[in-house]
């Protein structure tokens, strides 16, 4: 998120705090439908500024938000959605990615601070004792964090295309939630199932290498994130 996008973000984030809990509801479900639109993330800030304006305006006159911009939320977004430019393929391709880098960036702190193999090193480097200094990936390892990369796409872009279910009940959004949570424990039930059942280790990595593969891909989510929102 370049310079310019923060700034509109925690504008948009203050405007928020104003609004009542029934219009922040709404505008809730608008912001995450906004979140998996085909847009930038700098025309996602803007048409959230334009949408917090109308919803504060309408507030303010103590009108409902539906006598504003009709009852049909999703269609109003699409219409707006509709009128902006879309990414482009290198674009999307580029915000890819950086969320894998990200990921696979955050995986590999956590990897390194949890692993056995941590442990084990850091023992060692206090009591003095001769180590390899290895952290050892199993293939249990391996598919758990591919699953977990593919759950977090799926979960967010189920999340984002439903939210305008049943928007006018509570129960909508509970199902969705509820489905989420589902899939969430679904998902780390199965990974502890094959971290246990795929204990063979698949390689090994130096504890500094993996420090420093860790930060370069981080380096390289901040370096994509910086150039797709300049362009």
């Amino acid at each position: 998120m370049n310079k310019q996008t923060k700034i509109l973000n925690r504008q948009n984030n203050e405007l928020d705090k104003k609004l009542v809990p029934e219009n922040q509801t709404i505008m809730t479900d608008m912001v995450c439908y906004l979140r998996v639109a085909n847009i930038s993330d700098y025309d996602q800030e803007l048409v959230r500024h334009d949408l917090l304006e109308i919803v504060l305006s309408a507030q303010e006159r103590g009108e409902e938000i539906s006598a504003v911009i009709g009852d049909d939320y999703k269609q109003f977004c699409d219409e707006i959605i509709a009128s902006l430019p879309e990414k482009s393929k290198k674009s999307k391709w580029l915000d890819f990615v950086d969320t894998i880098l990200l990921c696979l960036s955050v995986l590999g702190l956590i990897h390194l601070v949890l692993s056995k193999d941590s442990f084990q090193v850091f023992k060692h480097l206090i009591t003095g004792k001769k180590d390899n200094f290895m952290i050892s990936f199993t293939i249990g390892d391996i598919i758990s964090y591919v699953i977990i990369l593919a759950a977090s796409f799926a979960i967010v872009h189920y999340i984002g295309k439903t939210s305008f279910k049943s928007v006018a009940q509570n129960t909508g959004r509970v199902k969705r939630f509820i489905v989420g949570g589902a899939i969430g424990v679904g998902i780390m039930g199965g990974f502890i199932l094959i971290n246990a059942l795929g204990r063979q280790t698949m390689f090994q990595v130096h504890v500094i290498a993996l420090c420093i593969v860790t930060l370069c891909m981080y380096a390289g989510h901040k370096i994509l994130q910086n150039y797709v929102q300049a362009k």
